[in-house]
């Protein structure tokens, strides 16, 4: 049988390159058309394709892909990401959700068709040990991140309001003049938060909370 490839991609040369191609060497394809959530999920139940080949980074409207991974599996597809994406706790995370396999944008288009093929006869297109080599990097960032959160979750509510306003580059004369206390108190506050985050300096406790993406910092 034919395998039926859906294409979810927000590209459109790329999409169309793809297209033909797959239909030159025999594919049954079809790409969703209507880039949300419900007309991607929509286009799998109406095609029920053995294959989708998905973009991880599908633009403004739905951003990651990530969330639909789940629901196209559930329509009997493997899901192949194919994806510029390099950071490799994005990819951990493709993998964790069900992604059959990861293939870059950057791969010629070659070895594109011989994942597919491989994935049309359920062969794995990642090894053992690169699929647990992502699935640790995630574990591992992802504990990190936990970690970090933790710290932040220390600060009472005077010191969350006294890292916002360090992050929004306010001085703590300024801070103390709006929050109609003494430049003193706020010089405490700062202390303690800043040994709460186990940080040494203002300009480190605002680094972390952007890295954290604390309040979105």
């Amino acid at each position: 049988m034919t395998a039926r490839i859906l294409i979810v991609e927000d590209h459109d040369l790329l999409a169309q390159s793809l297209r033909l191609a797959l239909e030159a060497d025999g594919f049954e394809v079809e790409r969703a058309t209507e880039l949300t959530k419900e007309g991607i999920v929509g286009a799998a139940e109406r095609m029920r394709p053995s294959i989708v080949l998905l973009d991880l980074d599908l633009g403004a409207q739905i951003g990651s892909s990530l969330p639909l991974i789940a629901p196209l599996r559930e329509f009997g597809a493997c899901v192949v990401m194919v994806t510029g994406a390099e950071n490799r706790v994005r990819l951990g995370e493709c993998v964790e959700a069900g992604a059959l396999g990861i293939v870059p944008k950057s791969a010629a288009f070659e070895d594109l068709l011989g994942a597919i093929k491989d994935a049309c006869d359920m062969r794995e297109l990642l090894t053992k040990a690169e699929r647990d080599e992502l699935l640790a990097e995630m574990r591992r960032q992802h504990a990190e991140e936990e970690q970090r959160s933790q710290r932040f979750k220390r600060l009472t509510a005077r010191e969350q309001q006294v890292l916002a306003a360090l992050c929004d580059g306010q001085s703590a004369e300024t801070i103390a003049a709006e929050g109609f206390v003494s430049l003193a108190t706020v010089r405490t506050q700062i202390r303690t938060l800043l040994q709460k985050l186990g940080v040494n300096s203002q300009i480190a406790a605002v680094a972390l909370a952007r890295r954290a993406g604390w309040r979105d910092c």
